[in-house]
């Protein structure tokens, strides 16, 4: 598969893979409403064979008549700690290296169109994202699979078909640019397209097979399939879409074409695509044995105003909830709030830094049009690309604290949300990417996840209803359990 260099799997991890896969036959005909098995036992996903409960109807708020002026800028609570009899263990972080015939070791390491209608987040209310964040440390090295040897919701989103509230759009590639073809680099085609390398979709096919036995590679007009009983990924060219077993990510840049080869980027390649087909070889990753969850908005922060209620309510709730799921899998558990209480953003950021062998989970309620619905996770922009939305931060050029996790925050982002769609029927609009406050300044793994939208009337009952709430939380702590596992397992072998 290459020329002068090789690449040495772990024959238990390839085994440990193998054996989570389910062998259901490719077929690209199929609308994939049941995914392999990939995300079931890596990542905790599971089949859509569950519908949401039935809401329980609760008056709608009586409308505020003033309001709320904001209260001085107080200390951040101390946060509530609560504690399973699971005794804590310890882990080295992964090193992936790579051994060349020679004898040598190596380490490796979208602009979006703005939509008519963006979802709404804390940041709407409370802060503006940074697009030139201030601190500016050293950028964590990318796991550059292209350097090293072999490596270095809807259906209809994938036919060109896209709702009037989607925040993504696709951009049409831009051949104004110019192109310039690189020599292969470890068995890699390697193209540069406007100043940026992308990577051509056989390089990707070629280097993840020992794994995935991929049996289609098709391309089809502007659209593209790699598939295997394992594993089925789906792009556009021109699109910042691209679906994995049926999840939907949000690229930084979008799918390209030159001479008949679909392209992705390199920085795409490297920071989201390889961390979630290969967990066990996160670079840095870190035992933890406590979730910090974080109640989104607070006292006279209401968040948005729903049609049953307001998101800092909502929030609450569904952190209490997944408290205890958590508890109940072994985790030890901090609460950034635990009553309606304000706390502000650094204040949030400074409890998730100050846990150590924590990961931090920020818990919100999404607002927009009444007809906007659905489910959506977020993780920090990587460094060197653009947020997913426009106000989201915009370009992430310098770095921040929190780009020092980049391949555990979308390995836990999609984790957590991949547990969530598969086992409901609701909307997938993806997992996505923005400089979030609380997201920015994290020293540890971290998302944002969007539980639905309180503007939507039928979204708002079910979000209002204790038993959504517990299977959310539910399916949230599967999530994060099965993601320690994956990192478990690397530990352990290394």
């Amino acid at each position: 598969m290459t020329s002068g260099l090789r690449l040495t799997f772990p024959k238990a991890v390839i085994a440990t893979l193998a054996l989570a896969m389910a062998t259901t036959p490719f077929d690209v005909t199929r609308a994939d409403d049941e995914k392999p098995g990939f995300f079931k036992k890596i990542f905790g996903g599971g089949s859509k064979t569950e519908t949401p409960p039935e809401p329980e109807k609760k008056p709608a708020p009586k409308p505020e008549t003033e309001s709320k002026p904001k209260p001085k800028a107080k200390p951040a609570p101390e946060p509530e700690k609560t504690t399973s009899s699971k005794k804590a263990e310890t882990g080295k972080a992964p090193r992936v290296i790579i051994t060349t015939t020679g004898g040598k070791k190596v380490e490796i390491g979208k602009k979006s169109t703005p939509s008519k209608s963006t979802p709404k987040k804390e940041v709407a209310k409370t802060e503006t994202p940074k697009s030139t964040p201030a601190p500016q440390p050293k950028e964590e090295p990318i796991k550059d699979v292209t350097k090293s040897a072999a490596r270095d919701g809807d259906s209809n989103a994938m036919k060109g078909e896209f709702k009037e509230d989607d925040d993504d759009k696709p951009a049409p590639a831009d051949k104004s640019k110019t192109v310039e073809v690189l020599p292969a680099n470890g068995g890699w085609e390697i193209i540069k397209i406007g100043g940026r390398d992308y990577v051509t979709a056989e390089s990707i096919r070629n280097f993840y097979n020992p794994v995935y036995g991929f049996t289609t590679f098709r391309i089809q007009g502007t659209h593209f399939w790699l598939g295997s009983s394992k594993l089925i990924l789906k792009a556009q060219i021109g699109s910042q879409e691209m679906l994995i077993n049926n999840i939907k990510f949000i690229l930084s840049f979008p799918v390209q074409e030159y001479n008949g080869k679909v392209l992705f980027s390199r920085l795409d390649l490297c920071k989201l695509i390889d961390p979630v087909l290969y967990p066990s070889h996160i670079q840095n990753a870190e035992y933890f044995d406590t979730v910090v969850v974080d109640a989104g908005h607070g006292g006279h922060d209401a968040g948005a105003r729903g049609v049953y209620g307001y998101e800092k309510d909502f929030a609450l709730k569904m952190a209490m909830t997944v408290r205890t799921a958590l508890m109940q899998r072994g985790f030890k558990v901090i609460l950034t709030r635990a009553n309606d209480t304000f706390i502000s953003l650094g204040g949030r950021v400074a409890i998730a830094n100050q846990t150590p062998k924590s990961i931090f989970i920020s818990l919100h309620f999404n607002s927009a049009s009444t007809s906007a619905n659905g489910i959506e996770t977020w993780a920090l922009t990587p460094q060197n690309a653009a947020a997913t939305i426009s106000r989201g931060g915009g370009y992430n050029l310098n770095g921040v604290t929190g780009n020092k996790q980049d391949s555990a925050n979308i390995a836990l982002a999609t984790a957590v949300h991949a547990s969530v769609i598969s086992r409901f029927k609701f909307v997938d609009r993806g997992i996505k990417r923005a400089q979030w406050s609380v997201l920015t300044g994290c020293k540890r793994p971290g998302i944002l996840f969007e539980g639905g939208f309180v503007t939507n009337g039928p979204e708002c009952q079910l979000i209002a209803s204790d038993t959504y709430r517990q299977q959310v939380s539910a399916a949230i702590g599967d999530a994060v359990l099965n993601y320690r596992k994956a990192l478990e397992s690397a530990m352990a072998k290394r």
